[in-house]
């Protein structure tokens, strides 16, 4: 079964039943694996899903899927980074490691992986981390409403 509903950036994002015989799981599947693989998601339809499980709180277990394709045919090719990121790096600026939003933009950066380099930095210690996400307007907007217009900066 699937249900979407918009976000509050105004993106879809889609919750997912997936049952395969022996029992059920839900699925999150947001704007990105929409745009791309949308197509194969249907009730019946016989898929390939991959992504991230995400345990919060007293709710059940879900997949954060990256991705979804048909059992049927090869594996779909990803669109190529858009020209707009190529290049470029999101710095975030957080007060220290013990501060309570570090948890929650560490769950908020699993959701979005990709090649884009990512700097996180610590006022407190003055260190710099390093990871990589996928640079997604969903993705700078969730970070913004967390840090701050002033803490979240893409050059």
């Amino acid at each position: 079964a699937v249900k979407t509903k918009p976000t509050k950036n105004n993106s879809m994002m889609a919750y997912i039943t997936l049952d395969d015989g022996s029992g059920t799981m839900e699925l999150l599947c947001f704007q990105r694996v929409l745009d791309q693989c949308g197509s194969y998601l249907g009730p019946g339809a016989p898929v390939y899903i991959s992504g991230r499980l995400s345990v919060r709180d007293e709710k059940d277990p879900q997949l954060v899927v990256d991705s979804v394709r048909p059992l049927t045919t090869e594996m779909p090719v990803e669109a190529p980074p858009q020209a707009s990121t190529v290049g470029q790096k999101l710095w975030l600026k957080l007060p220290g490691e013990s501060s309570p939003d570090y948890p929650r933009i560490r769950r908020v950066l699993t959701m979005f992986p990709g090649t884009t380099p990512l700097v996180l930095y610590f006022e407190d210690t003055k260190v710099r981390r390093g990871s990589r996400c996928l640079l997604h307007q969903a993705l700078l907007d969730e970070l913004k409403r967390i840090l701050g217009e002033a803490n979240v900066v893409v050059k």
